[in-house]
């Protein structure tokens, strides 16, 4: 009986001396450290969160030559805008009003640079030319701001200027800086951005209804 009791004593001992050991104090210590970690990883995902910034955003394509209105921007938060040229949100007011230099593209955020009291367009020897263009003369998928060529139908055999095309038309490279097609897939006004050595002749094919648009590669792509 009394080796029993020895035995039991002994054995409660030494499961106070496992619990009291060096052991459990490393464990603490471990539990320690992951605590730290947790929160050291809280901590910079909310100063992360601190770090985003309010910026404009077009809610549309918008043209070079555009007057902004308050519906063509809206407001994103994006992280790591430090050194970045945009435009904060606090900026929305005195936005507004101002002319686009250069055509930014429907959830692009706005450069800073983007903007000006004057229009920078069109640029030295371009020269903005309008056309009313019937379906089958368009790509259906063409947005403003793309590379396009002008392609100009001949009526004569003579050779007023521009690269060949092939079939006897001249061609001639521009920029879409506007495009509106009709609700009912009729007629879609455009303004082309050409060169000004250009533009005469493309606005008198345009006012004959001689000219079509074809989408190409802009200038430096892949």
């Amino acid at each position: 009986m009394t080796d029993r009791r020895d035995r039991s004593t002994a054995s409660q001992a030494q499961v106070r001396l496992l619990g009291t050991g060096p052991r459990r104090w490393r464990w603490l210590g471990f539990g320690a450290a992951l605590m730290a970690v947790g929160g050291l990883i809280a901590a910079t995902a909310v100063g992360r969160l601190d770090d985003r910034q309010g910026v404009l955003v077009a809610t549309g394509d918008l043209p070079a030559g555009h007057v902004v209105a308050a519906e063509d921007l809206k407001v994103a938060d994006i992280g790591g805008a430090d050194g970045l040229s945009v435009i904060p949100d606090d900026r929305l007011e005195e936005t507004v009003g101002q002319i686009l230099n250069v055509p930014v593209s429907e959830g692009s955020v706005l450069p800073n640079t983007a903007l000006g009291p004057k229009a920078a367009y069109p640029g030295a020897g371009e020269a903005v030319v309008g056309a009313a263009l019937a379906p089958g003369r368009f790509p259906a998928s063409v947005r403003p701001g793309a590379q396009v060529s002008v392609v100009i139908s001949s009526d004569s055999g003579t050779d007023t200027g521009g690269a060949q095309d092939g079939s006897g038309g001249q061609a001639f490279g521009a920029r879409l800086q506007s495009f509106e097609e009709a609700e009912d897939g009729g007629v879609a006004l455009v303004e082309l951005v050409v060169d000004a050595g250009d533009a005469a002749q493309v606005a008198s094919a345009a006012a004959a209804e001689r000219i079509s648009v074809v989408q190409v590669r802009a200038r430096g792509g892949d």
